[in-house]
């Protein structure tokens, strides 16, 4: 299954110790110039402890950089430029998943996805968890634990009250 990756589900993984989830599930694991510029050269040039996990994973090649070729999107509409190359990217790809944790980039990426006549799937951080859990990557305790990390970090924007949402629905099933 191709993922097509942005940056904020890479950073978010990446600061809960969870990155390796997206090679259990997904391969190859796509991004853009753009992001790896956000996610690794941005990080390094912060000294984040969490890059060093990103940065090993590009190196090892399960984390993959490549160049959409696709000059626009069928809708443009404004996002950041690690988004739109995501979305463009996962078009041209034709990839069975586009990882994105922002709810404007999502709406966009949906509208694109359709208008180009692809089935890509999006979700989010979150939405990684879940699966994990329910292909029995995680337990359930262990995925309440990465939901409950995520909702402590000042430094990951995913809503308190998503995440308690979540965590309802991983107790649920």
């Amino acid at each position: 299954m191709i993922a097509v990756a942005d940056t904020g589900p890479l950073l978010a993984l990446a600061k809960v110790n969870a990155l390796d989830l997206l090679t259990q599930l997904y391969r190859p694991v796509i991004t853009t110039p753009t992001v790896f510029t956000e996610a690794v050269t941005a990080g390094l040039a912060q000294n984040a402890p969490d890059v060093y996990v990103l940065e090993a994973a590009f190196k090892g090649g399960w984390l993959q950089v490549r160049t959409p070729t696709l000059a626009s999107l069928p809708r443009p509409a404004l996002v950041h430029r690690g988004e739109e190359e995501s979305i463009r990217l996962a078009i041209e790809l034709t990839a069975d998943w586009l990882l994105v944790d922002d709810l404007e980039a999502r709406r966009v990426a949906l509208d694109n996805l359709a208008a180009a006549g692809v089935s890509t799937r999006v979700k989010g951080t979150l939405g990684v968890i879940v699966t994990a859990c329910q292909q029995q990557y995680l337990a359930r305790e262990q995925a309440i634990g990465l939901v409950n990390a995520i909702k402590a970090r000042p430094d990951i924007w995913i809503s308190r009250d998503l995440c308690d949402q979540v965590i309802r629905t991983i107790q649920r099933n």
